[in-house]
C-alpha cells in the first residue's frame, strides 16, 4: 500500500509539473494548444507509469535518499519526457506543442521529484539530531583519527555522523598520499601524511583536541616502517588504542591505489590489453545511450507483457563477478514465474518458464535490460559473458580482465552447447585479438545465431586452443581440463 501511495505522490508532482510548463510554455493565445497540450499531458502520465515501476521510484525510502536513488529520478525524468515528447509527435504530426515545452517540463518535474524528497530526508535528519542529541550536553565522546583514505573511511565518518548514539568523533584523516593533504573528506580535513602521527596528534592537542583511538584503514604494506613502528609505540605505550581494519599479514590491498584489486594472472602479471580496449567504453556509452532511447518504447512494451503474464516485478536482476572481479547486478527481463505454484508444489525450471518468457528467451528479448548494464559502464556489447562463481574457468582472471559483453566470441562459436573451459579459450583468444572489426563481426553473427540458432564452430575452438600453446604468456596452461581437440 505505501508503494502505491509514493506512485500517487509521484503522479500528482508529474501533472502539477506538466499543468505549470504548458502554462510557461505553451502560447495563450493559440486555442489548439490547450488540446494539444491536453493530450501532451494525458501520454505524459501513461508513460510515467510504467517508467517509474521500473525505475522502482515507488519502492524507495525517501527519509534515505542517496545520491543513487537521484540518479534513478534523473533517468525516469528523462525518459518520462523523451517518450511523452515522441509519441505525441508519432500519433499527432500537427501537435500544437512548443519545442521549449518539453525542456521545462523536464526541469519542472525533475525539480518537483527530487525537491520532495530531499525536502523528506531534510526533515527526517533534523528530528533525528533533535533527537538523538537532546540530552546528551557535556557526555564523553571519543575522537578518532583514521589512517588511510578510501571506501572504509569514507563508511566510518558516515557511520559516525549518522549514529549519534556512539559518541565518536572523527577528528581527521591520515593519508600516505601528498596530494591529498589539506583537502577534505565529508568534511573532515586530511591533516598529513602518517609518517607525521606525532606532530599531528600535537597539533591537535594544542587545540584542545586529544585523540582516544586510531582507526587504520590501510594494509602494514601501505605504510612506511616510520609509521608502522610510530603506531607500535603509541599503542604498546598505552596512551591510546590502535585498530586495524584490514588483516595485518600484508596481503590487506592499499586503499589509496584503485589498481589494487586488479587480478593478476596465472603467470603473476595482467592480462595485456590491446590499443583498441580503451575505445570500446566510449564506443559503448554512445552506442548504448542511442539504443536506450531507440528501443525504449519496446522496452516498456515488453516490460508491461511481463507484468501481465508473470507479475510484479518485470526486471530480474542476479550477481555475477564483472570486470576485474567487481560484483555486478546483471539485468533481465523476468521469463520465470515464482519456484511453486498455487499448492505449494515446486515447479522445475522448464515449467517456471512461460511461453511468453520462452519467446522472450529464443529472441534474446529478455536480455534488452543489459543496454542499461552496458551504459553505466558494467558491461560492453561485445566480450565475454557474464557468468555466475560456480561457472567460472579454473583460471578465471583473463575472462575478469575485460566488461562482460552482452555477446561474445565464444557465444557464437558455441554458446551453451560448449563447456566452460572452451569458452574460456575463445574468450582469451578474443581478448588478445579484440579490434572493432570483430567487434562488427561479433554482432553479425549474433543476429544469425537469434534467427537461426546456435552451432558449435569446432575449427575456432581448436584454433582458441592452439593460440593458447603457442603462447608462452598465456594464463591458461593448455592441458586444462574440457580441452575440447579435433
Amino acid at each position: 500500500m505505501h508503494c502505491f501511495v509514493l506512485l500517487v505522490v509521484d503522479l500528482v508532482l508529474v501533472s502539477a509539473s506538466t499543468l505549470v510548463a504548458v502554462i510557461v510554455a505553451m502560447p495563450s493565445s493559440a486555442t489548439a494548444a490547450i488540446g494539444a497540450a491536453s493530450t501532451y499531458g494525458a501520454i505524459t502520465l501513461a508513460t510515467a507509469v510504467p517508467v517509474m515501476l521500473i525505475f522502482g521510484l515507488n519502492r524507495t525510502l525517501w527519509r534515505f535518499t542517496s545520491l543513487g536513488d537521484g540518479l534513478c529520478v534523473v533517468g525516469a525524468t528523462t525518459w518520462i519526457v523523451a517518450l511523452a515528447t515522441v509519441l505525441v509527435f508519432a500519433f499527432d504530426r500537427t501537435a500544437h506543442v512548443t519545442i521549449n515545452l518539453p525542456v521545462v517540463q523536464g526541469l519542472l518535474m525533475l525539480n518537483a521529484l527530487l525537491g520532495a524528497r530531499l525536502a523528506t530526508r531534510l526533515r527526517h535528519d533534523r528530528r533525528r539530531r533533535a533527537r538523538d542529541f537532546s540530552g546528551s550536553a557535556g557526555d564523553f565522546r571519543e575522537n578518532v583519527l583514521v589512517i588511510g583514505l578510501g571506501p572504509q573511511t569514507d563508511v566510518l565518518i558516515y557511520g559516525a555522523a549518522k549514529n549519534a548514539e556512539e559518541k565518536t568523533e572523527i577528528v581527521g584523516i591520515l593519508s600516505p598520499s601528498n596530494r591529498h593533504h589539506g583537502r577534505r573528506l565529508r568534511s573532515r580535513k586530511i591533516l598529513g601524511a602518517p609518517d607525521a602521527i606525532y606532530e599531528v596528534l600535537h597539533d591537535l592537542a594544542v587545540h584542545g583536541v586529544f585523540v582516544d583511538r586510531i582507526v587504520v584503514a590501510l594494509s602494514p604494506a601501505a605504510l612506511s616502517q616510520k609509521a608502522q613502528a610510530a603506531l607500535v609505540q603509541l599503542q604498546d605505550g598505552g596512551s591510546l588504542r590502535v585498530d586495524w581494519l584490514l588483516p595485518r599479514d600484508g596481503r590487506g590491498a592499499n586503499s589509496d591505489d584503485p589498481d589494487a584489486a586488479m587480478p593478476a594472472t596465472a603467470d603473476g602479471q595482467e592480462p595485456s590489453l590491446n590499443a583498441y580496449l580503451p575505445w570500446k567504453r566510449l564506443i559503448d556509452a554512445a552506442v548504448a545511450l542511442v539504443c536506450m532511447v531507440v528501443l525504449g518504447p519496446l522496452m516498456i512494451f515488453v516490460a508491461t507483457v511481463v507484468l501481465f503474464d508473470i507479475g510484479a516485478p518485470a526486471i530480474f536482476w542476479q550477481q555475477r563477478p564483472g570486470a576485474r572481479g567487481r560484483p555486478i547486478k546483471v539485468l533481465k527481463f523476468r521469463t520465470m514465474r515464482p519456484p511453486r505454484d498455487c499448492t505449494g508444489r515446486a515447479l522445475t525450471d522448464s515449467e517456471r518458464v512461460s511461453a511468453v518468457g520462452g519467446l522472450l528467451r529464443r529472441l534474446r528479448l529478455d536480455e534488452l535490460p543489459q543496454i542499461y548494464n552496458v551504459l553505466v559502464g558494467d558491461m560492453s556489447f561485445v566480450g565475454p559473458r557474464p557468468l555466475l562463481p560456480v561457472d567460472q574457468p579454473s583460471v578465471p582472471a583473463v575472462r575478469l580482465s575485460l566488461r562482460p559483453g552482452l555477446t561474445g566470441w565464444a557465444q557464437i562459436k558455441g554458446g551453451r552447447e560448449i563447456s566452460s573451459e572452451d569458452k574460456a579459450a575463445l574468450d582469451l583468444w578474443y581478448i588478445r585479438n579484440a579490434s572493432f572489426a570483430l567487434d562488427m563481426k561479433i554482432l553479425a553473427h549474433t543476429v544469425r545465431i537469434i534467427l537461426f540458432g546456435e552451432r558449435v564452430d569446432r575449427n575456432a575452438i581448436h584454433e582458441a586452443w592452439q593460440a593458447i600453446r603457442n603462447d608462452q604468456s598465456s594464463v591458461l596452461p593448455a592441458n586444462m581440463p574440457g580441452h575440447t581437440s579435433i
